[in-house]
């Protein structure tokens, strides 16, 4: 696991970029050593940070140049099946110098071109630089698990692991915020891809690849994307028979290792799942790492240490306290280098930091969620609605959701409910756009561009299927790069074995109704079959990290949240109504309501302005 980042200039210009400090900035990411490569002319620069997992010695160093000097590769990330890919390599005469998948890969793009991207199994960002032909390549995993950002400009192109180092370069100096992306983070409280928060700027999308050439042209191509629908051939005991046989190879294939791997151990199901592969896998004890508050009901620690005492792994738990939230708010706000809403980021970076003390490899359960219909609650309330779609139907809907926030009957905002999909974006956006609206009076529209939620359809099985696939483009994303941004901040990698190729193949097979029990309320049941072969222990509601984000508003993060945003009359270049917010902050003091989902991204966007784009 590393960091990357480098350009292409057009017509051999030199940008004149800081490439020391561009690549201090993600020495996180690779502590171990670092390297940097420039092509002769000088219109290629490429800078590396290696944290070492696969083949430690030097000859695993990047960039890592071809043996005929024509190609240089600088990637991150790990691909599981690299020693597959190396044997068919070999067999067509390629010989290699070290023993980890860096090598593989570079000669695997040398032999197969972009086709190679689609033989990877594992999670990577990468750019090939071709001396000859001078052309970049950029790609990304199929699943989106290693992020990856680009600035395009008339003077050429860079990419880079973290955003924060898109605006250290001098291209993105001037550049405006991007409209349609604040737009985005203010209903989804994250950026998704293609977006980012500066025009010009973008994040590449998962499965896809960009080639640069230094005359200025690009193409671009998808190698891998979820099918929207997919007729079902799994159902029932066959179905969780594959799901379980396909995470067991999934977990042993990312066990591979030269240095020690642990896990994370929430109180759900997808990570003690993991954990039990682990366990049955390896003939050393396994350690696993929980975090906890103390507090019901965000905390977990108990459900995740009946589960440690089952499986026999030494279990670490550290508790989280309120005051430790006002301490970490600086790593939080460094950590992510464009804004990020997603509150879940605090325990996630304890949890990380208390597992780098030990190892650099962990193993998460991230991706069950989305695959196995693992959000019960929206996915019984839009599967059901599909059933009996009707307007008055969805006036209903509308009208019990407004009274339970408190709002009021607004016509203006029953109208987004007039499809499943516009059902389906109110229950990601943080704040109800009445609120919104009234924080922001000038509120950019949703952006047109990005049709995600665009679904009109109402059968039932097609329904089910839209969800899955939306829960996967959308909130999956943001869910891995939190994870990425948390851990890689404390130098740490986490493998992710759920969203395995194979796991997702055979996940892309299976029947809703073989995963959701609408009547119980019970999702994923193809992985709740497989931990029953490792635990009698199982909880049954929707479990994960978690911190009481609600209280922290009212006590230690009180005074940081009026300061930064109800003093200021507008924020990146959109008018802010202070009063309104004020009115809306002191529902959530007196405790009238629980609004936290909703302010913490505000408070996060006024500390992330603060850090990464004053002065500029």
């Amino acid at each position: 696991m590393c960091g990357i980042a480098g350009e292409l200039c057009r017509a051999g210009r030199s940008s004149g970029a800081d490439w020391e400090r561009i690549s201090s900035l993600m020495k996180r990411r690779g502590p171990d050593s670092e390297g940097n490569w420039s092509s002769p002319g000088g219109e290629c620069t490429m800078v590396f940070r290696r944290l070492a997992i696969l083949d430690l010695s030097p000859a695993g160093h990047q960039p890592m140049v071809s043996a005929d000097g024509r190609y240089v590769l600088t990637f991150n990330g790990e691909v599981y099946n690299f020693r597959e890919l190396r044997k068919r390599l070999e067999g067509k005469g390629r010989t290699f110098r070290s023993s980890g998948d860096s090598e593989v890969v570079l000669n695997a793009l040398m032999e197969w071109g972009t086709g190679a991207l689609d033989l990877f199994n594992g999670m990577f960002a990468l750019a090939l630089y071709d001396q000859q032909e001078q052309k970049l390549l950029i790609a990304r995993d199929h699943a989106g698990i290693k992020p990856l950002y680009y600035l395009e400009s008339g003077q050429g192109m860079v990419f880079a692991s973290q955003y924060d180092q898109i605006l250290a370069h001098p291209w993105s100096r001037g550049l405006p915020v991007s409209r349609e992306a604040l737009a985005l983070y203010l209903r989804l409280s994250y950026v998704p891809a293609p977006y980012a928060i500066l025009e010009g700027t973008h994040m590449l999308e998962p499965g896809s690849w960009r080639e640069y050439c230094a005359d200025g042209t690009v193409r671009e191509g998808r190698y891998d994307q979820f099918p929207r629908y997919q007729t079902p051939s799994l159902r029932g005991r066959e179905a969780h028979e594959a799901v379980d046989a396909a995470v067991t190879r999934a977990v042993e294939r990312q066990l591979v290792s030269d240095v020690p791997v642990a896990a994370f151990l929430s109180g759900g199901i997808d990570s003690p799942l993991v954990t039990a592969k682990i366990c049955a896998a390896s003939d050393t004890p396994v350690e696993a790492f929980t975090i906890g508050t103390g507090q019901d009901p965000s905390d977990e620690s108990g459900d995740a240490a009946c589960y440690a005492r089952e499986l026999g792994v030494r279990h670490v738990i550290e508790h989280v306290t309120p005051e430790q939230a006002l301490e970490m708010l600086d790593d939080v706000v460094t950590a992510c280098g464009e804004p990020f809403g997603d509150y879940s980021i605090f325990p996630t970076m304890l949890v990380s930091r208390l597992a780098s003390r030990s190892y650099k490899v962990i193993l998460s359960g991230d991706g069950g969620d989305e695959l196995f219909w693992g959000y019960t609650k929206r996915a019984s309330q839009l599967i059901g609605g599909a059933t009996g779609f009707r307007a008055p139907y969805w006036q209903r809907v509308a009208r019990w959701g407004l009274k339970r926030l408190g709002i009021g009957e607004m016509p203006h905002t029953l109208k987004r409910f007039r499809t499943l999909g516009h059902w389906q974006r109110n229950k990601h956006t943080h704040l109800d756009e009445p609120y919104l609206e009234a924080i922001f009076p000038t509120l950019p529209e949703w952006p047109d561009r990005y049709p995600v939620f665009d679904y009109d359809g109402w059968q039932e099985d097609e329904t089910a299927q839209w969800l899955r696939w939306n829960e996967l483009i959308c909130h999956l994303n943001m869910v891995l790069l939190k994870v990425d941004r948390a851990s890689m901040y404390h130098s740490l990698e986490v493998r992710v074995p759920l969203l395995d190729r194979e796991v997702i193949a055979v996940a892309a097979q299976v029947d809703w109704r073989s995963c959701l029990d609408m009547e119980k309320g019970e999702g994923k049941l193809p992985l709740r079959s497989a931990l029953s072969r490792h635990t009698t222990y199982q909880t049954k509601g929707k479990r994960g990290f978690g911190i009481p984000m609600n209280s922290w508003l009212r006590s230690s993060l009180r005074a940081v949240f009026e300061e930064s945003l109800l003093e200021r009359g507008e924020i990146l270049g959109v008018e802010l109504d202070a009063t309104a917010l004020r009115r809306i902050f002191e529902r959530h003091l007196s405790g009238e309501m629980d609004l936290a989902w909703g302010l913490w991204p505000l408070l996060s966007l006024a500390l992330w302005e603060r850090r990464h784009l004053a002065g500029r």
